[in-house]
């Protein structure tokens, strides 16, 4: 199962681009808890800005798994056994939607 939307992708793409100068971190409340977004932020009339949270950073009360991912014991630190599979499986997941 994939989450990843195309507005997901588009705002990956907004990050990474050096066309948008608009773009920082946002000290932000996650749940009611301390946290950090990625915003892009636009003047939307006189005296008035908008903020477009883009990501949230992870908070320590946030539990993550990664459907599919393999346990492992540690001691391998974490990384991919092989980087180039590991690449083309992500790759495969940012890809933007066929229109």
């Amino acid at each position: 199962m994939n989450h990843i939307t195309p507005g997901h992708v588009r705002a990956f793409q907004a990050v990474r681009s050096q066309l948008y100068d608009n773009i920082t971190l946002s000290s932000c409340l996650v749940n009611g808890e301390p946290g950090v977004a990625i915003v892009m932020i636009d003047q939307v009339g006189e005296d008035k800005i908008a903020i477009m949270p883009l990501f949230v950073a992870i908070t320590e009360s946030m539990q993550l798994a990664f459907p599919g991912a393999r346990e492992t014991d540690g001691s391998s630190g974490g990384g991919p056994n092989d980087p180039r599979e590991a690449f083309e499986v992500n790759k495969g997941l940012t890809a933007p939607a066929p229109c």
